[in-house]
């Protein structure tokens, strides 16, 4: 399992090398978005990597291989499931230590702070985003889930920014101040464990679905 891990991880060596140069642009490129910049940048980077390592897979033909070596279906699924969280967290140290370089040469450009919250949306992203891809990249293969995996990008970032500014111009004062007043009730580690809690049982639904799917696959 650890292997298979490790592998994903070896054949992106180019990708893990631009990792500190995507999370600086990522940086300037949602710096608007203020506190959420942090969960934007880490989907962003694990995005990146989840997409490196089944474009060289795609192109290695590894599911033949993978197949025709001592290891269940299972254990592969698995593997690509746990590195999800693997790669999140090359991304969330990456931008720590991009945050304390930057601040040390005193870069005009703001760095948002990592939160409890924005940890938990970023956690809670990258699990749903995948939870969706890898289903689909199961059953059709690398080239269809590409285009999800794209369409997906999009929507996490400019689609919930559009739901969010539509839902707080349209609704009322009065409902508003309502939502706000019952999420002030909660603390900040009762939503993060809300939120990541709810993400891993949809990730755990995915996996269990990607495994049916790659079980009854034919190479």
């Amino acid at each position: 399992m650890l292997n298979l891990i490790l592998k994903d991880i070896l054949i992106q060596k180019k990708t893990l090398a631009f990792v500190g140069l995507y999370i600086v642009i990522f940086m300037f490129a949602f710096n608007s978005i203020g506190t959420g910049a942090f969960s934007a940048i880490v989907i962003a980077v694990t995005y990146q990597m989840v997409g490196a390592v089944s474009s060289y897979e795609d192109k290695a033909n590894s599911d033949i291989v993978m197949n025709s070596l001592p290891l269940t279906r299972k254990a592969i699924v698995l593997s690509k499931y746990l590195s999800i969280l693997i790669y999140s967290l090359i991304a969330i140290l990456g931008y720590m230590a991009l945050t304390l370089i930057l601040t040390a040469v005193r870069v005009p450009v703001r760095i948002p702070p990592i939160t409890l919250e924005s940890l938990g949306a970023a956690l809670a992203g990258v699990m749903l985003m995948n939870g969706i891809y890898y289903p689909v990249y199961f059953k059709f293969g690398y080239a269809r889930a590409k285009i999800l995996s794209f369409i997906l990008f999009f929507l996490f970032f400019f689609g919930t920014m559009i739901l969010i500014e539509a839902a707080t111009n349209n609704m009322p004062d009065s409902l508003l101040k309502s939502v706000i007043a019952s999420l002030s009730q909660f603390k900040d580690m009762q939503i993060f464990i809300l939120i990541v809690g709810a993400a891993l049982v949809f990730l755990t639904i995915s996996f269990i679905l990607s495994v049916r799917i790659y079980n009854s696959r034919e190479f």
